[in-house]
């Protein structure tokens, strides 16, 4: 199976999370060498591209592939362009890349220019907590 199962209020009612859950054995619809399978969940992910991205394309039939992952972080990146523009805009998805550069080291730094959301006075990398204990690497 695929899908959740929350039992608490906001699961159950009915105006805020839905819940699905989709059988993922479907032996009529198995894929092959060059033919991905069509079935319940191949129409249930492309349904997912579509609301997160804001559009189709052929290349989401190949999630796996580096060319889908570049198309997916170009279109993350270019709704991340229409939203922190100064003009509000209506994103034509939901995807958006956050805004941090990551070093060849995997160090972590806000993006030049940028320390804040453009919506809100929230740091984007966050602050320490004043409860949690940090915690720390070596």
């Amino acid at each position: 199976m695929i899908g959740s199962a929350n039992i608490n209020q906001r699961s159950m009612d009915g105006g805020r999370d839905t819940e699905t859950a989709i059988g993922a054995y479907q032996p009529y619809h198995l894929g092959q060498v060059h033919h991905p399978p069509r079935s319940d969940i191949h129409g249930f992910r492309m349904g997912l591209w579509y609301e997160h991205m804001g559009k189709l394309d052929n290349v989401f039939l190949q999630p796996w592939s580096l060319e889908c992952i570049r198309k997916v972080n170009s279109i993350a990146e270019r709704h991340w362009d229409l939203f922190a523009r100064e003009e509000i805009v209506d994103l034509p998805g939901h995807l958006l890349t956050y805004p941090v550069a990551i070093a060849a080291d995997g160090s972590v730094s806000e993006l030049p220019g940028l320390s804040h959301f453009p919506d809100t006075n929230a740091n984007i990398l966050g602050t320490l907590s004043d409860i949690l204990p940090a915690i720390l690497t070596t």
